[in-house]
């Protein structure tokens, strides 16, 4: 690192890395008070992080108005010294995982996210990537990564496996989105989302950044929330003029696509997602999935 960064930014590779997370894709450390790195663990990951690179700063640009923080890349890293994979030195945001605080706790980030969605939610330009696997229309999705129901009854049960497919069946008959493509987040889980005392102080890993239908980033109202919750939230985002009651069954249906591939992912993966699986499909229930 130290041979790579430029003199302004030479310091850091003097300061002490501290771990703070590693997930499926990525192994990330901190740098002092306001910088992190972001290091790939496999192969696989290295678009995502060339993505990111390329994408975060200009759509979570109207973030800031907001003072919502963003990991806005500082420094793309080359493969050398033995690590065979690029690296990024992005800032820092302070704060909390939104995971780790208790759903009765997050009345108050409720309306934060969806004023900050709304504001991401912006019209993108021609030249904005598209993600075949967040903002498509959902009978697309369902032909690229088809669901195993199977799979899902039995890692959650047969009774919940017909409630959540269900749920994505009602949202591919919900009329599609029309309007032009807007900027998405992409992965508006809460282990993506941190906070500060109870508010949204940052929205990080913007890997999935693309355009597209904003209900795959709505569904955070049952990834996140509770019923009361996303009332609130909704009354936000309804405030925009964008989201109508089509939006909200194709949001339902991706939170419950959101399942399906968490239970579909490796057993040991980190961070634990068992608890976000099991809070959306209590929202999910027979009255959740409409409110």
């Amino acid at each position: 690192m130290q041979e790579q960064l430029p003199a302004a930014l030479r310091a850091l590779a003097e300061l002490p890395p501290v771990p703070t997370s590693q997930g499926w894709d990525n192994a990330m450390f901190r740098l002092g008070p306001a910088h992190a790195v972001r290091l790939p663990v496999r192969q696989a990951a290295v678009p995502c992080l060339v993505h990111e690179q390329r994408w975060t700063a200009t759509a979570s640009a109207p973030l800031g108005a907001l003072g919502i923080e963003a990991p806005v890349p500082v420094f793309a890293g080359r493969p050398g010294a033995g690590y065979p994979w690029p690296w990024l030195l992005t800032r820092w945001v302070e704060g909390e995982a939104v995971a780790l605080l208790p759903v009765a706790r997050r009345a108050r980030l409720a309306t934060d996210l969806a004023r900050a969605l709304s504001a991401l939610h912006a019209p993108a330009p021609p030249d904005a990537p598209h993600n075949p696997y967040r903002g498509v229309p959902l009978a697309q999705r369902l032909r690229t990564v088809p669901v195993s129901w199977p799979a899902t009854a039995a890692a959650l049960g047969r009774g919940t496996a017909e409630r959540l497919r269900g749920v994505v069946e009602d949202g591919v008959r919900a009329a599609p989105w029309s309007r032009p493509p807007v900027w998405l987040h992409g992965d508006p889980h809460p282990w993506n989302l941190v906070h500060r005392a109870g508010r949204l102080a940052g929205l990080i890993d913007f890997g999935d950044v693309c355009a597209g239908d904003p209900a795959s980033d709505l569904a955070a109202a049952w990834l996140v929330l509770d019923a009361p919750q996303r009332a609130a939230f909704r009354a936000v985002a309804e405030g925009t003029g964008h989201c109508d009651a089509d939006v909200w069954r194709r949001a339902a249906a991706w939170a419950a696509l959101y399942v399906t591939a968490l239970t579909a992912g490796p057993a040991e993966a980190a961070p634990d997602f068992g608890p976000v699986v099991a809070h959306v499909v209590r929202e999910l229930g027979p009255a959740g999935a409409a409110r």
